[in-house]
């Protein structure tokens, strides 16, 4: 995870956590393999190969959905709104922020019932970290 200042960054972040722009060009490498996928088909008459343009094109597609809907944006001193990457959306407390775990490949913030999904690539913002450190050591102490 990559966490920025936008002050320092040099551009206006979309939100304070989302995914960077190489999310963005690998969704639309995958389509281009799914696309390629097709015309290979088609050319050697083999449609064995449609299951890569379904893989790919699937695939391509859920990551582009990731790179444009999946994001967490802090409304006040209190709140935040997450964004999944089907973009639904919902807004939490800070303050419910229950606890933080590690995966692998990810962090997912169980906040109340609910849980945030942080990708390992995602840019988040000093000030959206800052908040769930604090919200973390609240809970910690009680």
């Amino acid at each position: 995870m990559v966490v920025f200042n936008p002050e320092k960054c040099g551009f206006k972040p979309r939100a304070d956590m989302f995914l960077p722009e190489r999310a963005k060009f690998m969704s639309i490498f995958l389509d281009a393999v799914a696309i390629f996928c097709i015309v290979l088909a088609v050319a050697t008459q083999r449609w064995a190969i449609m299951i890569g343009f379904l893989f790919f094109g699937v695939l391509g597609a859920a990551m582009y959905l990731c790179w444009r809907n999946q994001k967490i944006t802090i409304i006040d001193e209190e709140t935040f709104e997450y964004s999944t990457f089907l973009g639904k959306k919902t807004v939490y407390r800070f303050s419910d922020i229950v606890r933080l775990r590690k995966n692998q490949d990810s962090l997912t913030l169980f906040v109340g019932e609910g849980k945030v999904h942080i990708e390992s690539m995602a840019y988040m913002s000093e000030e959206l970290m800052g908040r769930i450190n604090a919200a973390l050591a609240d809970k910690s102490w009680s």
